[in-house]
């Protein structure tokens, strides 16, 4: 299923006329010996004055509604901002922790305690994409990281979708979504040597990130890669902006190079999962590689919907850190791995 596809999924008034009372008054009118009643002059004088009166209510009414009717409606919209936060919680196994409650977690914004007003468990199918460097230069210590793509695939559900794309100087589409397990093997076996020796890291993502904000639910970035970005035309900043402001995209990054020359490069794959609500990872081995994607296959898995409403009212576009604890009934910590997005980026009311 190709991008674009995945980006889809009265009352009528009633009038009373007295017939009775103007057709009597008519034919004693025509006779010469007419004599009216004592009285009856004044009872048909009162009849009359009372269905005038009565008119006269009901087109002061009717007036009176068309006047309300032609008013015109206001309305007031108030917006309340509503975070969310897709969170998952690992034991020092590496195992998702299943039995929490609301209370169980403590959630700081720019360091002040937030109330959460709803939690939420949630095992919904999600869209992933392995985002993995495939260049000359890098070749072979990236072929275990291409090969080793496969141990995802054993964390699928029938239900998930998942896409492949390789980048040297550009991204290139290996496998557009698919549900099919043996169409990502396939495509995986076809991978040739490859020629260029750029990296372009920044916009392999860049792109990534872009195309998946048309893709609904959850959605993720495998990013296998060293770190390395040789000639990018965007920046790494323009690369922070953009999974700051990206809606639910939670990117994974596994470093495949580490290298003491490369604490840049390190910091920066480490700085695209946190910000997003990730993980970072180091592996070189087949076995490393087994590990990190079962945490990674736990983590996506299995998470926590929270929601809070900000006690903060500023719209000033900033970026809000987030920290998210889970604690005991007492408010002591546990010892578990907390994996969330360490911020947002508020509404400018300027938009």
């Amino acid at each position: 299923m190709s991008w674009l596809v995945r980006a889809l999924k009265a009352s009528c008034p009633i009038l009373a006329v007295d017939i009775l009372f103007f057709s009597a008054n008519a034919c004693l009118a025509q006779s010469n010996d007419y004599q009216p009643l004592p009285g009856a002059s004044v009872v048909i004088h009162s009849q009359q004055q009372k269905s005038a009166e009565q008119r006269s209510d009901a087109q002061g009414q009717t007036s009176e509604a068309n006047q309300q009717n032609a008013k015109p409606a206001y309305s007031m919209r108030l917006e309340v901002p509503l975070v969310t936060l897709d969170v998952s919680v690992l034991n020092p196994d590496g195992y998702f922790v299943n039995d929490l409650s609301k209370e169980n977690f403590r959630v700081l914004e720019d360091g002040v305690p937030q109330e959460v007003t709803s939690m939420a468990q949630s095992r919904a199918p999600v869209s992933a994409v392995l985002l993995v460097e495939h260049s000359a230069e890098t070749f072979p210590q990236q072929l275990d990281a291409l090969r080793s793509c496969f141990y995802f695939m054993r964390t699928l559900t029938p239900d998930d979708w998942t896409a492949v794309v390789l980048f040297d100087k550009r991204p290139r589409m290996l496998q557009d979504f698919t549900q099919d397990r043996s169409a990502l093997q396939n495509s995986l076996d076809t991978v040739a040597l490859p020629l260029s020796r750029e990296v372009n890291l920044f916009d392999a993502l860049y792109d990534t990130v872009d195309r998946l904000q048309s893709v609904e639910g959850r959605k993720y970035i495998i990013l296998l890669a060293s770190g390395v970005d040789t000639f990018s035309r965007k920046i790494l900043d323009e690369v922070y902006s953009k999974i700051q402001s990206a809606k639910g995209i939670a990117i994974y990054t596994i470093e495949t190079d580490r290298n003491s020359e490369h604490r840049q490069e390190t910091n920066q794959m480490r700085s695209f999962a946190q910000m997003s609500g990730g993980q970072f990872f180091f592996a070189t081995s087949p076995q490393e590689f087994a590990d990190v994607f079962r945490t990674i296959g736990q983590s996506i898995r299995n998470h926590y919907i929270l929601a809070y409403r900000p006690s903060h009212t500023a719209s000033d576009g900033a970026w809000h850190k987030i920290k998210v604890e889970v604690v005991t009934a007492s408010g002591h910590r546990k010892p578990y791995q907390v994996v969330a997005r360490d911020g947002y980026r508020a509404k400018d009311k300027t938009d």
